[in-house]
């Protein structure tokens, strides 16, 4: 019997296109998903407020394995309690992402990207490499220095 974590089959299918949804980046601005169309993509996900160090280590080793035509996008969504604002959320994780980033990362405290994505929280990234059209083409859940990362790198190579 092969078994799996739930969070195993929770990402979007590859072929699939990302699903629809909007957020603001660190500067407030306000983003949609299909802006990740029209180039290649390394979009690395964290669902939990202490998962910033596996976001720094795939952006790490993107900047040692990818071409630098390859986006790199980071969503942060979480589910923090009611009484923390959202101006307060974006100044803890403007704290961790270099200013350079502020407007590639893209943050949501009510964990709707989450949702729309299917992930469950956990400490772990989630990643998907896109290609040009928004399509999946490579998912995985996981740290970037594992075995299975490999396939997150070979796609966004070619």
């Amino acid at each position: 019997m092969l078994l799996a974590s739930p969070s195993a089959f929770a990402l979007p299918a590859r072929g699939a296109p990302l699903p629809e949804f909007s957020a603001r980046d660190l500067t407030s601005g306000p983003h949609a998903s299909d802006e990740l169309k029209g180039r290649p993509a390394l979009v690395v996900i964290i669902t939990d407020k202490d998962a910033g160090a596996g976001m720094r280590q795939w952006f790490a080793e993107a900047d040692r394995r990818m071409p630098k035509s390859v986006h790199r996008q980071s969503l942060i969504t979480l589910h923090l309690p009611f009484f923390v604002s959202e101006g307060t959320a974006r100044g803890k994780a403007k704290e961790q992402v270099p200013r350079a980033y502020w407007k590639d990362t893209w943050l949501d405290k009510n964990g709707d990207m989450g949702k729309v994505l299917d992930l469950a929280p956990s400490h772990t990234p989630y990643v998907l490499a896109l290609d040009a059209r928004g399509h999946v083409i490579a998912s995985m859940h996981g740290t970037a220095d594992s075995p299975e990362a490999r396939s997150i790198w070979a796609a966004l190579s070619r």
